[in-house]
């Protein structure tokens, strides 16, 4: 879910041009549910600390960011804060890679 008004994107876009793609890449991204609670509230953990990423977990809950250290878990769960991992589920699958016609 979009944290900001879709208004919004319009700023963010033009100090991170690209990152409205981006945030909608991450907002239709069909994300597995958390391994402790079965919530469907979940999001792609990125590790990083540039503006782009600061400013991409602000846009969406889909996107979780990590500012240093290992990775505790590919996935977040924004319902009981915990990282997961499914082992059966290694990466998001993206609107774009559902909609490509070979």
């Amino acid at each position: 879910m979009f944290k900001v008004p879709i208004e919004a994107l319009e700023t963010y876009e033009r100090e991170h041009p690209g990152i409205t793609k981006m945030a909608y890449s991450f907002e239709n991204a069909i994300l597995p549910p958390c391994t402790h609670c079965g919530s469907f509230d979940t999001a792609d953990v990125q590790c990083g600390f540039v503006s782009i990423t600061l400013a991409l977990a602000c846009i969406t809950t889909k996107f979780h960011l990590l500012v240093s250290g290992p990775r505790p878990g590919r996935f977040f769960c924004n319902t009981c804060r915990q990282y997961f991992t499914p082992e059966d589920w290694p990466e998001p699958i993206h609107w774009k890679d559902l909609t490509h016609l070979d």
